[in-house]
């Protein structure tokens, strides 16, 4: 599947509005669906990411704590929490 160069305004405007769809990933897992992308991470309840693999710059190796209602943007190919999180991942 790949993911949408942004440049193109037809595919901002789907990424933008969450119309290529969403993963929610509950408890401790990982979400790691062969060539899908994420470009946004919504923290929806307190949780600790131990993993987060960006295609650019930094990714996260170690566990940070995340508090309810922040956002992580970017693009990303994996995304692990830990026991008791809950993330919505938009794809790319």
């Amino acid at each position: 599947m790949g993911y949408s160069n942004l440049n193109n305004p037809a595919n901002y405007q789907l990424a933008t509005f969450a119309q290529k769809g969403f993963r929610v990933l509950t408890g401790a897992g990982t979400l790691n669906t062969a060539d899908e992308f994420y470009n946004t991470i919504l923290i929806v309840t307190d949780s600790d990411i131990t993993s987060l693999t960006a295609v650019n710059g930094d990714s996260i190796s170690s566990s940070i704590s995340f508090s309810a209602g922040m956002q992580i943007t970017g693009l990303f190919s994996e995304i692990t929490i830990a026991a008791d999180g809950i993330v919505i991942a938009y794809i790319a």
